[in-house]
């Protein structure tokens, strides 16, 4: 069970979903020698699935500077996924890590993850209250979103889907579905007995799309989000802008 922790409304909690989509990752072979330099396109685009009960990461591609360790699945109980940045012919990925402070990375042993493609990408601009989807950098759709408020806003910066949550209620608060992000709210930093994780979900006030109304989530209605949990794979990165 788990619960989406930097969004408004009362405590609620989601089950976890694994339901497949139709666009899932596939399996990537074996990286080429030189391949997958960091900030490459097909660098973005891997994702690493934890396979065992946890993965230990690193500081540094070296056995001897472990930076920590979490659990699989996750606290929200959904398998623990990586954002793939560059990954090594020597047998190390630099991932993107679900951690506090946002943007933080590490590396991990290729051997302790499965890894997939994800051909999408998301951007959401505060500003123009806009989350535009892409697919191989092609422009798939423009969706209209609620971003936080003035005291609580939206955190800017790039991070990854890292789970997809479908809450109890689906007329409640956070809709039909939530995914939940990488990043944390600036501000907050306890929600709902979690550390103030950043959403994108749905919403029972269709209404306020498109306005900033949020404790730090991003709103979609509950229509959109319900077409992007069958298109997009966790994994996906998101970035924030604006």
């Amino acid at each position: 069970m788990g619960v989406v922790t930097a969004c408004s409304g009362s405590s609620v909690e989601h089950r976890s979903t694994t339901t497949p989509s139709p666009q899932a990752g596939t399996s990537q072979p074996p990286a080429r020698p030189g391949a997958s330099a960091a900030g490459s396109d097909t660098a973005a685009r891997l994702v690493a699935h934890a396979t065992g009960p946890s993965i230990t990461w690193y500081t540094a591609p070296e056995r001897d500077a472990v930076g920590g360790q979490l659990t699989n699945p996750n606290q929200e109980g959904a398998p623990l996924v990586f954002a793939v940045r560059q990954r090594r012919d020597d047998g190390w990925l630099r991932v993107m890590l679900p951690v506090r402070p946002n943007g933080s990375q590490g590396w991990v042993r290729i051997g302790d993850v499965r890894v997939t493609t994800t051909p999408y990408a998301l951007v959401v601009d505060r500003t123009a209250h806009r989350l535009t989807v892409t697919r191989e950098g092609q422009v798939v759709v423009r969706l209209p979103v609620g971003i936080g408020t003035g005291s609580t806003p939206t955190p800017s910066g790039a991070f990854y889907l890292t789970e997809l949550l479908r809450p109890g209620d689906p007329n409640g608060p956070w809709g039909p579905y939530a995914f939940g992000l990488s990043g944390f709210s600036d501000v907050i930093t306890t929600f709902n007995g979690g550390g103030g994780i950043i959403g994108l979900h749905g919403t029972n006030h269709p209404e306020l799309v498109g306005t900033d109304v949020s404790m730090g989530c991003i709103r979609l209605r509950n229509s959109d989000i319900e077409a992007l949990a069958r298109l997009i794979p966790v994994g996906t990165p998101i970035s924030i802008h604006g």
